[in-house]
């Protein structure tokens, strides 16, 4: 009977045990090389590991312990301080001896809840550069002439043994460069999805470069244009808090070579208000601003994106309460003839907040809810990293340590907009660096308009992500020699459609018909208290496309405009929150 009992009492032991380990997880968000692009060279040399990750439902006093193999026979261990969910270390390690070492990272919370991470060194005897340009060959000759169009922010890979050990990202002259270790046989490849920007490889015929050894000059990538044009559009804001400043940037530009002439038009949140852009809108008619643009095309409207950029300066109401949301929607044409019409029009949401960090990142869809809740499927993620020297002096040299969860695809990362010269190149471990050199930033007390800056890019979710899957980012912003500034964290959550904390109407409110037309009407019992009542509509994906207010009075709603499909309406009165479905015939 003893030892039933005592079998008994370790089974329920292993049970509760379980039950607490579930509630808690280890993740390592980045394990890489913060410094470097390709290679190391000449030993001795200093690598500069950074590790940082999320540790949930521990305590706040409580610790991680980090371990790093390094590959060469050497163990770095530490007790790292969990702050706020996250922990972070940077050890330095001085690799003696030239070779390829492969690094693992392992992370132990107090209840062995445990996640590893992995990441490859170089280190050469002596390195040498590897270079090239990229050019558009108008005439088909595979080689350089003068006057042909170099082309700028394409991605071209180094690869050893088939796995990427750096990306350059082409700058203005079109130019890329690697610094890599002597002695090892490379391959260069562009873009992997270079039709996303527009172009084939023309020359060398099989569209990468085998075997390249350091140093060599002239590998050269003379590509050529695809037919048609591709408009897109996106838009990204920040500083949207009661009675105060605000801007939202939206964006056009061309993944295509033909030049196309049109218009980007945006259409402000009703609970802002315009009050300047630069440049000026072509037309304003209420809400709605338009732009038109010439000659967009992927290499020839700005001098680095190629997109044009328009900066809106808007107030947002005093009457927006912390946690609304502000809605914008920015659409491109003309539509006819564009090879891809889905990405013509973009919406993006933002929280209404009372405090706002100008070095912050940013992420539309923002999402539902703390969580940042999106529905299961591929999304185009947008993200932006803002900057501003707050300091009092010039800002010389500015670069950003930009983190991508491994739930994105880096094949798909894009940049889309840039408000300063910078080039970019993707890091061991999915970092990207965005390097503003010689950006000479006013501080913010000499110039405020002119002390900003931003870089925008997009990326997609992996395909197959589950519910629950949490996507998450943070970046890095350093200021010439001072110690990075750590921007807020962003976080989207794969969850089923509007799974928030909102309030289940059925039996609140009712909607009908239902299915509908082109009118719906909505009850409200009269225990309910509808006074500054607001009414939004949103579709599976969380874009609104209406927002009014809401009285019993006013309870018949027009949808002849909304597409066929299924909806979402969300009443919000002052005590409450009611959501409910219908659908649009």
């Amino acid at each position: 009977m003893k030892l039933f009992l005592c079998s008994l009492l370790l089974v329920i032991i292993q049970t509760m045990s379980q039950q607490l380990k579930a509630q808690t997880s280890i993740n390592i968000q980045m394990f890489g090389d913060s410094m470097q692009t390709g290679t190391y060279c000449t030993p001795p040399v200093d690598a500069y590991i950074y590790v940082y990750g999320q540790a949930t439902g521990y305590n706040q006093n409580d610790s991680v312990n980090l371990q790093i193999e390094y590959g060469d026979g050497n163990i770095y261990y530490n007790k790292v301080p969990v702050s706020q969910g996250w922990f972070w270390d940077a050890p330095i390690h001085t690799y003696n001896l030239p070779g390829i070492f492969s690094l693992r990272g392992i992370v132990i919370g107090p209840d062995l809840n445990a996640d590893t991470a992995y990441f490859t060194v170089l280190v050469g005897d002596t390195c040498g550069n590897i270079n090239g340009k990229l050019y558009l060959d108008a005439n088909s000759d595979c080689q350089y002439n003068t006057g042909e169009t170099m082309l700028a922010g394409i991605p071209v890979l180094l690869k050893l043994n088939n796995v990427v050990v750096a990306t350059s990202y082409t700058d203005g002259n079109g130019d890329f460069s690697f610094n890599a270790a002597t002695g090892y046989t490379y391959d260069i490849v562009p873009a992997l999805n270079i039709s996303n920007y527009g172009y084939s490889v023309l020359c060398p015929v099989s569209g990468h470069y085998a075997n390249v050894l350091a140093p060599i000059s002239g590998k050269d990538f003379g590509l050529t244009c695809l037919s048609g044009f591709d408009l897109q559009t996106s838009l990204c804001g920040w500083g949207f808090r009661p009675g105060a400043v605000g801007y939202v940037d939206p964006f056009a530009f061309n993944s295509y070579c033909q030049s196309e002439n049109g218009q980007l038009e945006l259409i402000l949140d009703p609970l802002t208000h315009y009050m300047s852009a630069n440049p000026a809108p072509t037309s304003i008619s209420g809400d709605t601003l338009r732009w038109n643009f010439n000659n967009l095309s992927n290499y020839s409207y700005w001098w680095s994106w190629n997109s044009f950029y328009p900066q809106v300066i808007i107030s947002t109401d005093v009457s927006a309460q912390i946690g609304d949301m502000l809605c914008f929607k920015t659409t491109v044409t003309p539509v006819t003839g564009d090879l891809n019409t889905a990405n013509n029009t973009y919406y993006a949401c933002y929280a209404v907040s009372n405090s706002w960090d100008p070095n912050m990142k940013e992420v539309s869809p923002r999402g539902e809810g703390n969580s940042g809740d999106i529905t299961p499927g591929m999304h185009t993620m947008n993200y932006t990293v803002h900057f501003q020297n707050t300091g009092n002096a010039v800002a010389y040299n500015i670069f950003i340590l930009d983190t991508l969860d491994s739930d994105l695809d880096i094949s798909t990362f894009q940049i889309i907009g840039s408000s300063h010269q910078m080039e970019a190149d993707i890091l061991p471990g999915n970092v990207a660096k965005f390097s503003f050199n010689n950006i000479m930033l006013v501080d913010s007390t000499t110039n405020n308009a002119q002390s900003k800056g931003q870089v925008s890019y997009t990326i997609r979710t992996k395909p197959n992500l589950t519910v629950g899957t949490q996507i998450i980012n943070k970046a890095n912003i350093y200021f010439d020699y001072n110690p990075a500034i750590v921007t807020n964290t962003t976080l989207n959550t794969i969850a089923e459609p509007l799974a928030v904390n909102e309030i289940k109407s059925e039996n609140f409110i009712s909607i009908y018909p239902n299915p509908a037309h082109d009118m719906i009407k909505i009850d409200v019992p009269q225990t309910i208290n509808t006074k500054n009542a607001l009414l939004t509509i949103y579709d599976t994906q969380g874009k609104k496309f209406m927002q009014q207010s809401f009285s019993q009075e006013k309870s018949a709603i027009n949808i002849s405009k909304l597409t066929k499909g299924i909806y979402f309406i969300k009443l919000r009165t002052n005590e409450n929150t009611f959501v409910d479905m219908f659908v649009k015939e």
